[in-house]
């Protein structure tokens, strides 16, 4: 990883540069490589390399098909990464996914299928070549990319409740995504299946993996739209109503509990269960539903577990008592 600290406002620069405007100079550079092969040569060009009589389409599939992938990617990445008000710096990954998404359509599924269309080697090399590049891109962009200053915290203390040797202190929560968030994922899996079944219907049963995207989206749904959070002898426990995912801190793990003011975006990129890179350069994993105070428990190793609950500084003062043992 590399090691140049720099301050916020530079390494906001460097990731939205990284994440936005390197992409969107591929993507118009591989429209001009389309678009001059495209129009300078046969108007027909293979889309289906199976054997059959639909095997040809018009050029400019390609063209249209780099731009449907790349503009959205660019900019529901670029979305979150200008949300990123606080710690842009700190997570390299999502510039770095922005990079390899953008080189992996661009040149393996546009430039390289265009370049290389009659060649007995597509379109297993140009998606291979893709692949490879995409990898790459993304890997050297998460690498060169500068990490962020340390800087200070909206971070409240909390001291430990009063528990005899004889007593046992314990929290229990509950965490729910806004109702608008879970209408929105439920809504967009119900267009997908609407999608799907229609698809089907036309073209026929080889189009069944449409409907691994809806499926995809109401289990992350079912995952994420109740978590129970629980503090006390045990430790901190954070977990979905179907037991899984579940996030744990031990007690012998505990350093500290605090209250923290959370904003999904800013901090973690979005809402639900999340990972990014923390201020302390460790592990952050967070479970957040809504902008404001939220519970934050620290491992003796720096990683930290984030969830926005009500009461935060109760369950916070709960673990306080434990951690100090």
């Amino acid at each position: 990883m590399n090691s140049r600290i720099v301050d916020h406002r530079a390494a906001r620069r460097a990731a939205l540069i990284a994440t936005i405007w390197v992409p969107l100079a591929i993507v118009v550079a591989a429209e001009i490589v389309i678009v001059g092969v495209g129009a300078t040569g046969s108007p027909q060009l293979i889309t289906h390399w199976r054997p059959g009589s639909d095997r040809t389409g018009p050029w400019w599939t390609y063209a249209v098909l780099v731009a449907a992938i790349g503009f959205p990617v660019i900019a529901f990445i670029g979305f979150f990464m200008v949300r990123a008000t606080r710690m842009a710096g700190m997570n390299a990954w999502m510039p770095a996914i922005a990079m390899g998404i953008t080189v992996f359509h661009a040149i393996g599924m546009g430039v390289g299928s265009v370049v290389l269309n009659v060649s007995p080697l597509a379109p297993a090399l140009p998606l291979a070549g893709g692949v490879i590049l995409a990898a790459a891109a993304g890997l050297l962009t998460w690498w060169l990319l500068p990490r962020e200053a340390l800087t200070a915290e909206s971070v409240q203390a909390v001291d430990a409740l009063p528990v005899r040797s004889s007593e046992v202190a314990g929290w229990t929560g509950r965490v729910e995504l806004p109702a608008w968030f879970m209408a929105l994922i439920a809504a967009a899996a119900a267009v997908l299946i609407v999608l799907g079944v229609t698809l089907l219907l036309t073209v026929g049963p080889r189009l069944w993996p449409i409907f691994l995207s809806p499926l995809l989206l109401l289990l992350v749904l079912l995952v994420t739209a109740h978590v129970v959070v629980t503090a006390g002898p045990r430790g901190f426990i954070v977990r979905s109503a179907i037991g899984w995912p579940r996030l744990r801190i031990p007690p012998a793990s505990l350093a500290k509990a605090a209250v923290v003011a959370v904003d999904p975006l800013a901090d973690f990129g979005g809402w639900g269960f999340r990972w990014v890179i923390g201020p302390s350069r460790k592990g952050r994993w967070g479970f957040v539903t809504r902008r404001g105070p939220g519970l934050e428990v620290f491992r003796r190793d720096g990683r930290s577990i984030v969830v926005t609950v009500d009461d935060p500084g109760t369950a916070a003062a709960v673990l306080e008592s434990y951690a100090t043992k």
